[in-house]
């Protein structure tokens, strides 16, 4: 009697051997390695879901943005100032303001964690014994772009939009020409 398999159990093996073989080509590619260029990709992952919800779960929140510009001062120095962004909605102040304090000197600012929407930007003299007044105020009004030069009479303040996750650039309170209580008062003398 001849000794002969089963030719049913010939097929899985030989498959498997034919798959091995196409898996060792496509990675032998001849000493070659392709490569792909870098491309910008989002990822978002999303966490395993649990049988119980999570007290501790935050909602997702926009990202906050910036805004920064350059300083000035009618004088031959610039005095600390106090930089306040005031969140507008609908042409007015909303009582929600945040702001930075800066050196003598300071030729620049950032103010960072600014919830994305509208801002007006007002600049405040600090007492510190610097020879500057205190409490004169300088805004990013009408004025600024005109190029504050005596025909530019528009001293209203420009709101600024900031974009979540950006830094709204070039945003200088340079007007320190506009009548006393032009601008917001200082909301954290």
């Amino acid at each position: 009697m001849k000794n002969t398999k089963p030719i049913g159990l010939l097929i899985p093996v030989i498959i498997l051997l034919i798959v091995s073989a196409a898996c060792a080509f496509s990675f032998d590619l001849g000493g070659q390695q392709e490569t792909a260029e870098p491309t910008a990709t989002s990822l978002v992952v999303n966490p395993t879901p649990t049988s119980e919800p999570s007290e501790t779960a935050e909602p997702t929140s926009t990202p906050p943005g910036s805004i920064s510009g350059k300083l000035s001062y009618p004088s031959e120095f610039i005095p600390p100032l106090r930089v306040v962004a005031f969140r507008v909605e609908n042409g007015a102040w909303t009582q929600k303001y945040i702001y930075v304090d800066t050196i003598l000197n300071a030729a620049t600012y950032q103010i960072d964690g600014l919830e994305p929407g509208f801002y007006w930007i007002t600049a405040y003299t600090v007492p510190n014994g610097d020879g500057a007044p205190s409490g004169l105020a300088a805004g990013y009004s009408q004025a600024v772009l005109c190029g504050l030069n005596v025909d530019c009479t528009d001293h209203s303040l420009i709101a600024v939009e900031v974009k979540p996750g950006m830094v709204t650039a070039n945003v200088d309170p340079a007007d320190w020409y506009a009548a006393e209580n032009s601008f917001l008062p200082n909301p954290a003398p």
